[in-house]
């Protein structure tokens, strides 16, 4: 048993260039036993920003005397010496260290990729999430030596677990990881060696067969009205629902929301139902789908836009309602083909061997999962932004593959094919926005077939379109699919031309050589012109800037007729030109490449076999880049909008298409096609008016029901509308405002505040100004943009007694925190989208008036989202701030005011604004 050395520091930031280490603590171990431990502070020679105090708790009055870090390098070089480095995202340590030229040789532990796999549906990866979850003690979070005692200490219980793994799987592990260096390989190996190989082989069965549906299908009779008395008659006080479940409350919303989705299935109508916060819309329109599809052997579909509301719909209230009625209605959740894992895909790469530490890392991930009972859905796993890249390569995203040949290639074991097999069979298919548009785009080849549908959050059903229909591509990812490819002497080509020398006689084996030889040809010719067509674009970008640099929102262009008449504009055809002939020739090679290979050695699981598989996958991605870029560049479509993007910081090129308008898919494949369309969200009004909306998704012939929230917002909400602050135009008067506002503003109310922002930048400046004077009142700052996830802040803030928690766009939604911990709202700035945007300017130019009929409407939608985040129970009490005085001082400002319900609403100076809401929140 070897030493390891667990290993921490904390920085003064997050750049290895720029910023200075601040603490090292470093403990050598064998087994459970310690046996030296070092740690030292370090003077960065500059002041400690105010957030990395509140984080650490060490001061610069701390770090006065102590030692530069060129001092202490020799001493903590000596006590590590050769041995490996354990650490908690140890690249981020070891960049810092490796910048002065230490430890550039010592084999690298990290209990992130060992928890990363072993943990595979943990729901953080944080030190102390996985020290929670392992019961491992924690001293003091973010300083060194403790953290890497607690390294040290949940490395040693993921050791254990890793003992547990059956032998073939940690066999697997072991062997596929031999060639590369990740962060968990020689933890496997140690493990694989004390197990030792076992005696007799046997192969585990990862994909499990599908079980049999409760029922063969639907088969349509004569459809019959259901009964709108009997429907309203479950949610009377003496109804069922009310005997059934604890604390339901009746809501005449609800009832009324209830009987008009029942009439409109009845009827065979179209329907908008605005449902204010409270009414409890998912019951409302449940009750009705279901008795709908038992009583006509019609299967209902109900679109969301969010996961979480997915699992609330099959988790809890379909549970709930059967309960309540005691039925056995049945609904089965459909995602899109990407969120199931491919089994002809996974077993490719097992196949063929992980190319990078984020493959090697996913596949063992995947392996212990499926050995453990995982059932191939994505939602079941964490899987961090860079193992998602490699997801997507193994998911069941394939058009190409029919329900048939799924069923043939794995015997019925394919989880998508499984979960379409459980849809088929079920009363109620719950999606999302995604698919629904994805069915409408295959043909309906996605959805079994369906005649009734509700939508959820509605108001989103255009951006997530706009989303699924959109294409975007950088120099990079174009590379990245050619280097897969590779050539005669790597990648699968390589791999092509060694099947073809042991299966093939020489005459054919010969003709298999030429055809890789000349491909690998034009993979170089594409690779080089994919880096002059870019590097054109990018001379094109920085002649529209007059050479000056990026700005920090990076820099966007249309793609505009006007735009084809610039002098760079022929540079950019002509480097297409010779960019896009290679390209076609080897997409139409890999198809035919692909061919040869199934008809080879069809056996699913051989190399043939797998190799076809992945020359499929990169075929695709070859032909729709040719697509969209012919498309951007020759032959523009007038209902498509085509955009360059620089980035600011990375200076990374991409290309992007996006749909003018999804209005007409909806009309063509919805309101058109099927029987009866319901729509719902709790903002789909602006100024109490469905026009908007209507105008948006073609909804022209639609009915419309607008029902209030149940709660009494006059009584429980304060709306402080701020009359003195200056206007945003304004810019540092405006955020100075902000700044002294919101720090007494929280001071009063002992924090218990969400700040919505529409700006990160404003944000992140707001928080350096706020964070240390809140905190010497004891109240803890939460802010997005400080890299933690968003479900991490929200579950911070909620435990946090007095805290405040500082968010942009993602969280104008969703967020549902009642209570008192939650009892102020602060909207910093009316959010409007920005005009520059190239899909927003596209779309206002369709207005006659863009400002008032697209810009602003939008605005409040999103205004009403925000605000529905502070009272979420009859019993909730708080005080909306708003910190934008064109409310007031614009013409527009009492359309979003309206738009609210009914609150007590005073106006007043931000001088007076603590003291309102202390006195409102009776502190």
């Amino acid at each position: 048993m070897r030493s390891i050395i667990a290993f921490d520091i904390e920085t003064t930031g997050l750049d290895p260039d720029l910023d200075s280490i601040i603490e090292i603590g470093a403990v050598r171990f064998k087994g459970d036993r310690v046996e030296a431990e070092w740690s030292n502070l370090i003077n960065p020679g500059r002041s400690l920003p105010p957030f990395i105090t509140q984080l650490t708790g060490i001061t610069d009055e701390m770090l006065g005397a102590a030692p530069r870090i060129t001092q202490v390098l020799p001493e903590l070089e000596a006590f590590i010496g050769e041995d490996p480095i354990l650490g908690h995202n140890v690249r981020f340590d070891l960049s810092f260290m490796q910048r002065r030229g230490l430890f550039e040789f010592n084999a690298a532990l990290d209990t992130y990729d060992l928890a990363s796999v072993l943990m595979p549906s943990a729901g953080r990866y944080g030190l102390s999430a996985l020290a929670s979850a392992l019961a491992v003690p924690v001293r003091s979070a973010h300083r060194a030596l403790d953290d890497a005692h607690t390294t040290r200490q949940i490395y040693l219980k993921l050791f254990e677990q890793a003992l547990q793994i059956p032998v073939p799987i940690l066999e697997e592990i072991t062997r596929l990881g031999e060639e590369l260096e990740w962060g968990a390989g020689m933890i496997f190996d140690d493990a694989y060696r004390e197990r030792g190989s076992p005696l007799e082989r046997h192969t585990l069965e990862l994909f499990k067969a599908p079980t049999k549906p409760k029922r063969s299908g639907f088969n349509p009779v004569k459809l019959t009205p259901i009964n709108k008395d009997e429907v309203a008659a479950i949610f009377e006080p003496a109804g069922d629902l009310n005997r059934q479940l604890a604390g339901y409350e009746h809501r005449p919303q609800q009832v009324s929301m209830a009987t008009a989705v029942a009439e409109a299935f009845n009827q065979k109508k179209h329907l908008l139902v605005e449902a204010g916060t409270g009414t409890g819309k998912s019951i409302a329109y449940l009750v009705p789908a279901f008795l709908w599809a038992e009583q006509n052997q019609q299967r209902v579909v109900i679109s969301t836009n969010t996961l979480n509301l997915q699992d609330q719909l099959i988790h809890k209230d379909v549970p709930d309602l059967n309960d309540a009625l005691s039925k056995e209605f049945d609904a089965a959740i459909l995602k899109g083909r990407g969120n199931y894992l491919c089994p002809r895909r996974f077993n490719a790469l097992r196949s063929l061997g992980p190319r990078n530490p984020e493959e090697m890392r996913v596949l063992a991930k995947l392996l212990l999962w499926l050995a453990q009972g995982g059932s191939g859905e994505r939602s079941e796993l964490n899987l961090p932004m860079g193992e998602m890249a490699v997801w997507s390569r193994l998911s069941a995203e394939d058009d190409d593959c029919s329900l048939e040949a799924c069923a043939s290639h794995t015997g019925g074991r394919c989880p998508y094919y499984k979960a379409r097999l459980a849809a088929d069979s079920a009363h109620v298919i719950v999606i999302n926005h995604a698919l629904l548009l994805a069915d409408i785009a295959t043909g309906s080849r996605v959805i079994p077939e369906y005649d009734y549908l509700i939508v959820d959050e509605a108001h989103h059903l255009e951006s997530a379109t706009t989303q699924g229909l959109s294409f975007k591509v950088s120099e990079f990812e174009v590379k990245r699919v050619l280097r897969d490819l590779g050539s005669s002497r790597r990648g699968l080509l390589r791999q092509i031309v060694d099947l073809a020398r042991r299966t093939l006689p020489p005459s054919e084996r010969a003709k298999v050589e030429d055809v890789i030889a000349t491909t690998a040809e034009r993979v170089e010719e594409c690779t080089s012109g994919a880096s002059v067509l870019f590097e054109r674009l990018k001379d094109m970008l920085e002649n529209q800037r007059d050479g000056k640099p990026v700005g920090p929102y990076g820099q966007q262009l249309r793609i505009l007729p006007s735009t084809r008449t610039l002098p760079d504009w022929e540079s950019v055809e002509i480097a297409w030109e010779n960019f896009r002939e290679p390209l076609a020739t080897i997409a139409s090679a890999l198809s035919d490449l692909a061919d040869g290979l199934e008809s080879l050695q069809p056996t699913e699981g051989e190399p043939a076999s797998t190799l076809a598989v992945a020359m499929r996958i990169v075929r695709r991605s070859l032909a729709e880049i040719y697509t969209q870029m012919e498309n951007m560049i020759f032959e523009p479509d007038p209902m498509v909008i085509y955009w360059i993007e620089l980035s600011s910081q990375e200076s990374r090129l991409t290309l992007h298409a996006a749909p003018l308008e999804v209005g007409p898919l909806v009309e063509r494949h919805l309101w058109h096609e099927k029987e009866a369309v319901v729509m719902t969200s709790a903002t789909l009004t602006t100024g109490g008016e469905f026009d908007f909306i209507r105008r948006r998704l073609f909804a022209d012939d639609a009915d419309e029901l607008a029902l209030g929230s149940p709660f009494d917002y006059e009584t429980s909400t304060l709306l402080y509308l701020i009359s003195d602050i200056p206007e945003p135009v304004e810019r540092s008067k405006y955020q100075r405002a902000v700044e002294v506002g919101l720090t007494q503003l929280l001071k009063a109310t002992d924090g218990r505040g969400l700040v919505l922002f529409t700006s990160n930048q404003q944000l992140q400046l707001t928080a350096r100004a706020i964070a240390e004077p809140l905190a010497k009142a004891g109240i803890h700052v939460y802010e997005q943009s400080r890299g933690a996830s968003r479900h991490a802040l929200l579950e911070g803030f909620r435990q946090s007694e007095n805290a405040v928690l500082l968010g942009t766009r993602s969280f104008w939604e969703g967020v549902d925190v009642p209570g008192p911990a939650l009892s102020v709202l602060a909207i910093v700035r009316l959010p409007f989208d920005v005009p520059s945007d190239p899909i927003i300017a596209a779309r206002a130019e369709t207005y006659e008036s863009p400002f008032d009929q697209y810009m602003v409407p939008e605005a409040i939608l999103r205004f009403r989202q925000g605000f529905g985040r502070l009272i979420r129970t009859r019993a909730d009490r708080g005080v909306v701030a708003i910190f934008d005085r064109r409310l007031l001082s614009k013409s527009y400002g009492a359309a979003f005011v309206e738009s609210l319900p009914r609150c007590t609403v005073r106006q007043g100076p931000l001088a007076d604004l603590p003291q309102a809401a202390q006195r409102w929140l009776n502190l």
